[in-house]
């Protein structure tokens, strides 16, 4: 059963997977999950880009104003961090080849950790401010997003009707 929610969950990443992956299978023939089917949120296999993993979240068959906003909330922050880590790492590999390129002597396969310490160095030192971007829009966005999720539950703990 864990094995078909995997599989489930990751039809809605064939279409993103297949522009890294040659050997992905025919994706006109899957069709992801409907939100209002499932019982409960199904997460599917590491995108191979970006190393995340995507969320189908349940749709709850009575979900209040404040659960809709909470969801879809979710499913932003998701798209948002996907996103970033994708261009990231799609940048990081394509930098990592010219530098082994450029740098890799005759008649050798690879560089030693540290022959390839000075890339991730220098890599690192270039990203450093889209780091810190990232990481205080992401403290951000999951504030804002555990604030909801405690409006959510203090909700459903005192049944507190939506306006």
């Amino acid at each position: 059963m864990l094995s078909s929610r995997v599989t489930l969950a990751s039809r809605p990443n064939l279409l993103l997977i297949s522009k890294y992956a040659s050997s992905t299978p025919n994706v006109k023939s899957i069709q992801p999950p409907n939100p209002n089917k499932i019982t409960s949120d199904m997460v599917g296999p590491p995108d191979p880009v970006s190393n995340l993993r995507r969320i189908i979240f349940r749709k709850p068959a009575n979900e209040t104003s404040l659960e809709r906003k909470y969801r879809k909330l979710r499913t932003e922050v998701q798209e948002w961090n996907q996103i970033f880590w994708t261009q990231h790492n799609s940048r990081f590999f394509k930098e990592r080849e010219a530098y082994l390129k450029s740098n890799l002597p005759e008649g050798k396969t690879n560089l030693t950790a540290d022959e390839m310490s000075v890339f991730y160095k220098a890599f690192l030192d270039k990203n450093w401010k889209a780091h810190l971007d990232y990481n205080r829009e992401w403290y951000r966005k999951n504030i804002t997003l555990l604030i909801l999720s405690l409006q959510v539950k203090f909700r459903k703990l005192f049944r507190i009707k939506d306006k």
